[in-house]
């Protein structure tokens, strides 16, 4: 098992070269073929085959900047892959973000995105970019904290685990990761004794699972002290974790999908990378 196409957000963010920076440390490590999108942030429903508008029309004057906006940022990201050695492929298109990335990713075996900073505006149109990957997209998602660290070959992983579905297919998307990591903890949050048999049985049911691929989790029960998204945060910072993965719960609302309480904590507070998974 492993990572063999990862696609990364290419845009004019501040956070963007940690992020390409993530993604390529990562295809080098999986031999993953490493994929750059840039999204124009022009409507697809407007130009459903492409951006085309005739030079000087009213159309091209507000949207041929967002376009070349859009190159600008592959050029950067190119530069900064041919200065590091990392071969990739490269691509723009016409849509947001959010949708554009949904799309592609159907395609990727991993996507690699920045967590939001509410301080910096774009304009290719993401608004809670990791969020709604991780709804829509239906692959894993990295995401890569606001304070831009370098890449660790090597982290210290902590895995959220309920024995939720949610939680079965985080590990699973997790693996390539996993066996590459120093050491890999698995953390349940409950009571001292709460489900004592049956968390017995799916610690030792999952621990037969990493085994197969040759990773040897630890594991630790923890009562819960605040949320859940707080709690696995705490834990993950006293143990120097230096990446969490845990699945993602989505909850209804007015006919929209959301995330639930504790992945949403997660993603507006982590300091640390996050596989999130759903």
């Amino acid at each position: 098992m492993a990572y063999r196409s990862i696609l990364v957000h290419v845009d004019q963010s501040r956070h963007a070269p940690a992020r390409y920076r993530m993604a390529a440390a990562l295809a080098a490590a999986h031999g993953a073929r490493l994929l750059g999108l840039a999204m124009s942030g022009i409507p697809r429903t407007v130009f459903p085959e492409g951006f085309d508008a005739p030079p000087g029309s009213l159309c091209a004057s507000y949207f041929a900047p967002l376009a070349a906006q859009a190159r600008h940022a592959l050029d950067g990201f190119e530069a900064l892959m041919r200065d590091s050695g990392t071969a990739c492929d490269t691509r723009l298109i016409d849509d947001g973000a959010d949708d554009g990335l949904a799309r592609m990713a159907r395609f990727a075996d991993l996507v690699v995105v920045s967590q939001d900073d509410p301080d910096e505006a774009l304009t290719d149109g993401a608004l809670c970019l990791p969020e709604y990957l991780i709804l829509n997209s239906r692959r894993p998602v990295l995401v890569v904290p606001r304070s831009d660290p370098a890449p660790d070959p090597a982290p210290h992983v902590l895995l959220a685990w309920d024995g939720g579905k949610e939680a079965g297919f985080a590990a699973c998307a997790a693996v390539p990761l996993l066996k590459r990591a120093r050491a890999v903890t698995v953390v349940r949050l409950a009571e001292d004794g709460a489900d004592g048999l049956l968390a017995e049985h799916e610690n030792t049911e999952l621990r037969g699972y990493l085994g197969l691929h040759r990773i040897a989790p630890r594991f630790m029960t923890v009562p819960p002290c605040h949320d859940p998204g707080s709690d696995l945060l705490d834990i993950a910072r006293a143990h120097g974790c230096g990446l969490l993965v845990m699945g993602c719960y989505g909850h209804t609302r007015w006919r929209e999908l959301c995330l639930g309480g504790a992945s949403r904590t997660v993603l507006a507070d982590a300091a640390i990378t996050l596989l999130l998974a759903h």
